[in-house]
């Protein structure tokens, strides 16, 4: 049961209509509908056979590896700042990345021309950077170019 305070009256009653086990209910089945739809998007994206979409995959988690390996290797060696900077410039690749293959297929489709929208994630790392005193401006930069020896790599074992 939930419990209510006035403040004016400085008495403490139990509201009838309300019960702890139907609150509880309630949040599950939020959270459930939010598994749900989580659930839904992953099995649209791993359930299409597009080429491309699978390239995509396959791009984003060879360029998510190296960014582990080299944020830990550079972690260990320079220091955790520099790794973890590394990091965070890496995932922000990631993320440029796939707001430029979106916008590369859509062309055709739904516009003529590539989006200048995903200039924004290196501008916004920079600024993150210079503000925060827990990422280095240099070492974001390196990690944000990682995704490029990654399409090197996968380009040239084919």
């Amino acid at each position: 049961m939930f419990t209510s305070v006035d403040s004016n009256r400085k008495t403490i009653e139990h509201l009838p209509g309300k019960n702890v086990h139907d609150s509880l209910s309630l949040d599950n089945s939020f959270i459930n509908k939010i598994k749900l739809v989580f659930a839904n998007q992953f099995q649209k994206l791993f359930s299409n056979n597009d080429d491309y979409t699978k390239l995509q995959i396959t791009i984003f988690g060879i360029t998510f590896i190296i960014a582990i390996l080299v944020a830990c290797i550079t972690g260990i060696i320079i220091g955790y700042t520099f790794g973890f900077s590394v990091f965070i410039g890496a995932i922000s690749g990631i993320f440029y990345l796939r707001m430029l293959a979106k916008s590369i297929g859509k062309i055709g489709k739904e516009s003529n021309r590539v989006s200048q929208l995903q200039l924004l994630v290196p501008v916004c790392l920079f600024i993150f950077a210079s503000k925060l005193g827990s990422l280095d401006i240099f070492p974001a930069m390196i990690g944000f170019f990682i995704y490029k020896p990654s399409l090197l790599f996968y380009f040239s074992r084919s």
